[in-house]
């Protein structure tokens, strides 16, 4: 607790986010609505401060273990600090984090919206709130704009939050609320938002993506909100977060032959390339739907990057079932694998099933994890000799050099010297020991990066 006083001279205030690019927007989201009245000062969440404010995630058990090591150890470093929890744990498990004697409130995720309430009586109260009130049946979507996305060379923007699915393995329906989408006007205004704060690239993300407009009466979704996005933003270039293959239709793939912003990458909802297990996770897709949408990226031409969450170890997984989706992996043209070990999720009917052995899930996870890395580095090692855009990054693995990112999601080496944020054009020479190396960086004339922004 701090006084008043002090409040007004100064308050220093630290963020942390887990999980999903929409919790990184909703964190800047806070960060721009903190109340009027105060002077905040926004620092690193190494460093000391008044107030922590960890916006959680709950997608896995490690995700809740981690928000509880993060809020105790800060807690322990700072023991006079303010220590808040908000975000998807938060929602779903309330009791278990006002539990933590190290905690001093808890916050859902519709009471992000109002910070600028809740945090002064943390502050100055010395109460302890929990606030964590429930989705309304037809919840709308949440109001907030920003203007910056501190430290990254690219802004994600949220288009859509919430899912109506129930998949077996997931509590995320529950932390999020029912699926609703971000009128096309808004999405507008906030991607000129941040196109004039000079960021290169936007990423437009959501629980259920591919389900765009869908609450709105609208029946063009997804493709019709980018065909307004595209042609209005054509020096911006445009990615999309993960989408589910039964929503890869031509009236999707076919933007990508129609407009040049669009990035040739996209991330598919995966899970398994078992009809069965797909059946147990009720998932609204099969292998066969799975393979169609894939011919259809394929056809998009070589060099086009695909993506794939996969959950290894799903209940009643057997040796077939998890032989049936490593042949699929091997089989379609993936570029990465984003494996995920199943762990039960306490109320969920997966978590009632018979579940697989940890040395196995742990086997599993590692062959696919083996077979990521392969998959990447056949990709990285085709484009030699290629002509790419690309974005610069902050990381420097070596001395001369610092990462960019390709328009397909390759990881290339550039020669150090260009702010973060730069947009490039690259041809990769070299494939040294896993990694893509481009001898030159050429900035793309008439689009600057963001200086120290990092990725």
């Amino acid at each position: 607790m701090i006084d008043k006083e002090t409040a007004a001279r100064r308050v220093r205030i630290a963020f942390s986010t887990l999980g999903c690019r929409l919790n990184q927007y909703d964190t800047e989201v806070m960060k721009a609505s903190l109340p009027e009245g105060w002077t905040w000062e926004i620092v690193p969440w190494r460093d000391e401060a008044d107030v922590y404010i960890l916006n959680s995630c709950t997608v896995t058990l490690k995700a809740d273990q981690k928000c509880r090591q993060m809020a105790r150890q800060v807690k322990r470093r700072h023991p006079q600090a303010r220590v808040v929890v908000t975000g998807c744990y938060a929602q779903t498990q309330p009791e278990a984090l006002a539990a933590i004697p190290e905690l001093d409130g808890v916050f859902g995720n519709l009471e992000k919206s109002t910070i600028g309430e809740w945090l002064p009586r943390v502050l100055v109260d010395g109460t302890r709130p929990v606030e964590v009130a429930e989705y309304p049946r037809h919840p709308t979507f949440p109001e907030g704009e920003i203007e910056e996305f501190s430290g990254r060379s690219r802004a994600f923007v949220k288009v859509q939050d919430g899912c109506n699915l129930r998949c077996a393995y997931c509590l995320i329906w529950q932390a999020r609320g029912p699926g609703r989408s971000r009128a096309v006007d808004q999405v507008l205004h906030q991607v000129a938002k941040l196109a004039d704060a000079g960021f290169p690239e936007i990423v437009l993300a959501g629980i259920h993506l591919g389900s765009y407009a869908r609450d709105l009466g609208r029946r063009d979704g997804l493709p019709g909100l980018l065909r307004e996005l595209l042609p209005a933003f054509p020096d911006l270039r445009f990615r999309l977060s993960s989408i589910h293959p039964n929503e890869l239709g031509d009236d999707l793939t076919d933007l990508f032959r129609e407009f040049d912003n669009l990035r040739p990458y996209l991330h598919v909802s995966l899970q398994s390339g078992d009809d069965a297990v797909l059946a147990r996770m009720r998932r609204p897709y099969r292998v066969q739907v799975v393979r169609e949408a894939m011919d259809r990226i394929a056809a998009l031409g070589p060099g086009f990057g695909v993506g794939a969450d996969v959950i290894v170890g799903f209940p009643g997984e057997t040796d077939e079932e998890f032989a049936a989706t490593e042949a699929l992996l091997e089989e379609l043209p993936f570029t990465y694998l984003h494996v995920f070990r199943y762990s039960p999720r306490p109320g969920t009917p997966a978590a009632k099933m018979k579940q697989v052995a940890p040395d196995t899930i742990s086997a599993r996870s590692r062959k696919l994890r083996d077979l990521s890395h392969r998959l990447r580095h056949e990709f990285e090692a085709g484009l030699v000799g290629t002509e790419r855009e690309a974005v610069v990054e902050t990381d420097e693995p070596e001395p001369n050099w610092i990462h960019a990112t390709t328009d397909n999601y390759a990881t290339v080496l550039v020669p150090k010297g260009l702010p973060a944020g730069t947009p490039v054009v690259v041809r990769p020479d070299g494939f040294r020991d896993g990694t893509l190396y481009a001898d030159r960086a050429v900035p793309i004339e008439g689009r600057s990066g963001r200086k120290g922004s990092t990725t």
